[in-house]
């Protein structure tokens, strides 16, 4: 398992009200296994929201992020987490295994 920052939407949806909700989003940690991965890709408009302020102030401003689709038997969820889709991908192919001399 590895350990994400993930950028959570706390939007709370009203169908009555739909246009009149405001975004809301907060910085959370989500643990991926690799194993399970199915895409990664960049999160169009999540940069784009961070230069107008509408993300966490948290975040400095050349921060980029990168949407991890995970398929686990019937469950498929998406995550958008912080960082570039290289330096996700890096992380997601870290391999720990050893090979010792034998």
């Amino acid at each position: 398992m590895i350990r994400f920052v993930e950028v959570v939407n706390q939007t709370t949806f009203d169908s009555r009200f739909e246009r009149t909700s405001i975004p809301s989003f907060s910085l959370g940690e989500v643990w991926i296994n690799p194993k399970y991965v199915v895409t990664i890709r960049e999160a169009v408009g999540y940069t784009k929201m961070l230069q107008e302020g509408r993300l966490p102030p948290d975040l400095a401003g050349d921060h980029e992020f990168t949407s991890v689709t995970v398929n686990n038997g019937g469950l498929t969820e998406t995550h958008v987490v912080v960082g570039s889709n290289s330096h996700v991908a890096r992380q997601l192919r870290q391999d720990h295994k050893m090979l010792l001399r034998g």
